[in-house]
């Protein structure tokens, strides 16, 4: 081997050295900076956290404070009118019952006869008109 060839061999390997350890030290930076840009960007958040969470919202109706007084009466109140639906309902039902038996006695001409007194005279006339 040449002495030139030794001496270049031995700048090459430098230089491979050299790009080596640069690539090295740019791979930790680039590494560090994306941890610092992380960092900052969770401190950000945090941040914009922090400062909507201390931020008071004002609703656009303001509720009103419920006292257990007036609970209480609504309570009562939606009870009575669950007892009065309640009753309404049965009313219905009972309505509805006594319309069906009234329509069944309208239909029943038995009973119309029945309740009709028989007299002699009634019973004539009766038979009078079937006659015509």
């Amino acid at each position: 081997m040449d002495p030139n060839d030794i001496d270049l061999e031995s700048k090459c390997e430098n230089l491979m050295n050299i790009v080596v350890e640069s690539r090295k030290r740019f791979g930790r930076t680039c590494v560090d900076y994306f941890q610092k840009c992380l960092l900052v960007e969770n401190k950000l958040l945090n941040l914009q956290v922090e400062t909507i969470s201390n931020c008071r919202l004002k609703p656009k109706n303001a509720v009103p404070s419920v006292d257990d007084d007036n609970s209480k009466d609504l309570e009562d109140l939606f009870v009575e009118i669950a007892e009065k639906q309640k009753r309404i309902e049965n009313l219905r039902k009972k309505l509805k019952n006594t319309h069906e038996v009234v329509l069944q006695l309208e239909a029943d001409a038995v009973g119309r006869k029945l309740r009709v007194p028989l007299t002699a005279e009634r019973m004539l006339a009766q038979a009078k008109a079937k006659k015509i």
